[in-house]
């Protein structure tokens, strides 16, 4: 999904939340996300007490990465789908990838209070 794309998504997101059927959509997504998370990332990145990596071969964690400065869901879509070469390939579908990317924005919320 290209940014034009993404920011429709976002925008039909919003308005099915503020006509009341969207938040348990929203929420689907989010606990899909979290069951991929749990499944596929949590070793690596769901560690209690896992921060912000300060080094290049560290891991850092999924609340550490969602409370990156500018952070957003496409960020993280972005970055899935580089295939980045230090993780492993789990060739997740786009739905795959933004489900996990709003299960780990949700992390950052609880540092950002």
């Amino acid at each position: 999904m290209n940014a034009r794309g993404w920011a429709g998504f976002l925008g039909a997101t919003v308005v099915a939340l503020g006509l009341g059927g969207g938040a348990a959509r929203a929420s689907d997504g989010i606990e899909k996300g979290r069951a991929l998370a749990e499944r596929l990332c949590a070793r690596c990145h769901m560690v209690p007490g896992q921060a912000e990596k300060r080094t290049a071969n560290e891991i850092p964690g999924f609340a550490a990465v969602a409370r990156r400065r500018g952070q957003t869901p496409e960020g993280i879509v972005v970055w899935l789908r580089s295939v980045p070469p230090m993780m492993p390939n789990h060739h997740l579908s786009q739905d795959e990838m933004y489900a996990l990317a709003a299960f780990i924005m949700t992390l950052g919320e609880a540092g950002r209070r």
